[in-house]
């Protein structure tokens, strides 16, 4: 046993080195001074550490750089709530404005006309909802595909589509920012193979990439900042 303790310390002695050389290499010199003034601070709670004369003079500046660096830190922290509460601001009135913005007559026709059963076409989606269409033959202007993808991003869905479309989030959300998007991808990706369906699968690429750049940075700062309705 008693050969053990020697081999213990050993071990414990090379621990502490590499923390040593560890800390020294990471920070450099400084951090011994760190290491110090934290030591000093923590011996100037007792009273009596700070009557020794060789001492209170050096207790002091490094309660005083203590403060300064706490009040740095206050400050900060004060700086980025400032700017989260600004940027949240900034979010709740961007959708505001976005989802009280009034739909185009004609995107309303439209949307009219899918409830009462005029569709005609393999997806009833939102964005069928809206008069989206793609392709050589029925299909729309790409100006005209763009604005209806805004549109769906900023209403609500009708109860009467599918359910699996209520999944698709709450008006200008990153969550239908997302399945817009996704949708789109699943479109083109489903069609890709077919000859016929080449000028349909190069227009929804052409509008993911569009929506993409449109409204990603839009979603995300929602994301970041979900709207009051929505807490």
């Amino acid at each position: 046993m008693f050969m053990i303790f020697p081999a213990l310390l050993v071990i414990a002695v090379l621990i502490l080195l590499w923390w040593l050389i560890s800390n020294l290499t990471e920070h450099g010199p400084k951090w011994i001074l760190w290491q110090r003034d934290a030591l000093f601070l923590w011996m100037g709670r007792f009273w009596w550490f700070g009557k020794l004369p060789w001492v209170s003079g050096v207790l002091h500046r490094v309660q005083a750089e203590d403060e300064r660096r706490k009040e740095d830190a206050r400050r900060k922290k004060a700086e980025a709530d400032a700017r989260e509460q600004a940027e949240r601001d900034r979010a709740q009135k961007e959708h505001d404005a976005l989802v009280e913005r009034p739909i185009p007559p004609d995107i309303k026709r439209d949307m009219r006309s899918f409830l009462d059963g005029s569709f005609v076409g393999e997806d009833r989606s939102p964005l069928a909802y809206v008069g989206y269409r793609v392709g050589k033959t029925r299909g729309l202007p790409s100006r005209e595909r763009q604005r209806r993808l805004g549109v769906c991003f900023r209403i609500e869905i009708p109860s009467d589509l599918d359910p699996k479309y209520q999944g698709w989030g709450a008006p200008a959300t990153y969550q239908r920012f997302r399945s817009i998007e996704k949708h789109l991808k699943m479109l083109a990706d489903m069609r890709s193979g077919r000859s016929n369906q080449r000028f349909a699968v190069a227009d929804w690429e052409a509008d993911r990439t569009w929506f993409q750049v449109e409204y990603r940075e839009l979603a995300g700062l929602f994301q970041r900042h979900p709207p009051r309705r929505y807490w």
